[in-house]
């Protein structure tokens, strides 16, 4: 989970750095706006990846545990309302970041006006923001989870 909050802020920033590097154009580590770009979508792409198997695998572990002790389903329940709540977002944002970059291509090669790139942007690293709280309020409530599940006395029930 620390990883997921190292690699998103490390994220966050790289956008905002290349957004500015594209409008002011100038090297990051020697590398220009369009290879700083696609680093910082692979990186991009890497954390998003990870914070979605996150929250897969802790649900398999959630369904397995409540399944191995007999417990309520409502712990699985809680666990599949956190991923109803975090993936539409994530999965937005992705799509917004990717196309960022795609139309970067195209105003690269000048079939596509700067401005639409600048707007998209924007709008995608706004959302980013937005994606962040959310993503963060979800790994909160899915941690309580896992503290309401240690808080069960399981050797009296076995």
């Amino acid at each position: 989970m620390y990883a997921c909050y190292l690699l998103t802020g490390t994220s966050f920033l790289s956008l905002l750095v290349t957004g500015i590097q594209g409008y002011f154009q100038f090297d990051i580590l020697g590398l220009p706006h369009l290879q700083f770009a696609l680093l910082t979508s692979v990186v991009y792409l890497f954390t998003e990846t990870l914070i979605i198997f996150f929250f897969v695998g802790t649900g398999v572990s959630v369904k397995e545990f409540t399944q191995m002790y007999c417990l309520p389903s409502d712990y699985h329940y809680r666990s599949i309302a956190i991923k109803r709540v975090i993936y539409p977002p994530t999965l937005l944002n992705i799509i917004l970041v990717m196309v960022l970059f795609v139309i970067g291509g195209g105003v690269h090669t000048k079939v596509i006006p700067t401005w639409v790139h600048a707007l998209l942007f924007f709008v995608a690293w706004s959302h980013f923001g937005w994606t962040i709280v959310i993503q963060h309020r979800c790994f909160r409530d899915n941690t309580q989870i896992f503290y309401d599940l240690a808080k069960l006395d399981l050797e009296s029930e076995i």
